[in-house]
């Protein structure tokens, strides 16, 4: 039992030592110090890393994202071509006017039969140029049958002045006790819708018998839809199957039909 305690006693010895036990915590002390920088011969830490920056979420479309984008686009697209054309038709003039759909080229009517008496249209002649029922036009040179005929064939000079040329009456013509030019020679040559004055030759000398083409293209869309505006009351020349006769307007109505066209002209309600 002795022996034992002697051994232990060297430790216990050690244990209770308050020199050693206090040289022991500043040695502790010191390097621990030491981690923190304080002391002399401490070395510095660096920089603590700094942490990335946190990643957002992608965008995800949606179905509904999907379509708007789509219709935007289409949106997009439809404005561009808008602008584009828009700036074509500028740079470009103004387009050009519908083209009216054609109107029938007037004719005498089937039941019509001239004859000695009565112009190509059935009309009743005049042989004598101071006929109270033929009237001064200062459209032309010459007379015309007054009334309704009359009406009509100035309603066509005054639109063929204002809207294809200006009418010279100097060279237009009116009643004329003839046959129809070309055919004098000719057997059963009739009468001239001249000579029951119900035509008229405008600016004759510009626009022969026989020539084709005397006018330009504007020029006969005016004068198509100046007959269009009295069908189908009154005829073209320029119409004519075979020999043309540009300068040329006939009235090839009955009497009946020219009264309504007359009539729908003056805005007027037709009798009957």
């Amino acid at each position: 039992m002795r022996r034992d305690s002697a051994v232990q006693q060297p430790a216990a010895a050690r244990s209770s030592d308050p020199t050693r036990s206090t040289a022991a915590r500043s040695a502790t002390a010191r390097t621990s110090g030491s981690g923190t920088g304080t002391g002399t011969g401490a070395t510095p830490r660096g920089p603590r890393p700094s942490r990335p920056p946190a990643r957002r979420p992608g965008l995800r479309l949606t179905r509904r994202g999907v379509v708007v984008l789509g219709i935007a686009a289409a949106l997009v697209v439809v404005l561009v071509v808008t602008l584009v054309v828009a700036v074509v038709r500028l740079l470009g003039g103004p387009a050009p006017a519908a083209v009216p759909d054609p109107v029938p080229v007037a004719v005498v009517p089937a039941s019509c039969v001239p004859d000695a008496t009565t112009s190509q249209n059935c009309w009743p002649a005049f042989d004598d140029g101071a006929d109270p029922m033929l009237e001064v036009s200062p459209w032309v040179t010459g007379r015309l049958r007054s009334g309704d005929a009359r009406y009509v064939l100035e309603h066509v000079a005054a639109r063929f002045d204002a809207e294809v040329e200006p009418v010279d009456p100097a060279s237009s013509w009116g009643w004329g006790y003839r046959t129809v030019r070309g055919e004098e020679d000719e057997a059963g040559a009739g009468l001239s819708n001249h000579a029951s004055g119900t035509s008229i030759d405008l600016n004759a000398t510009e626009h022969p018998l026989g020539a084709e083409d005397t006018f330009d293209d504007d020029q006969v869309a005016a004068i198509r839809a100046i007959l269009a505006e009295v069908s189908p009351a009154v005829a073209w020349g320029g119409d004519f199957d075979g020999r043309r006769d540009e300068m040329h307007f006939e009235i090839v109505a009955s009497p009946e039909t020219l009264a309504e066209v007359a009539a729908r002209l003056r805005g007027e309600t037709p009798a009957g």
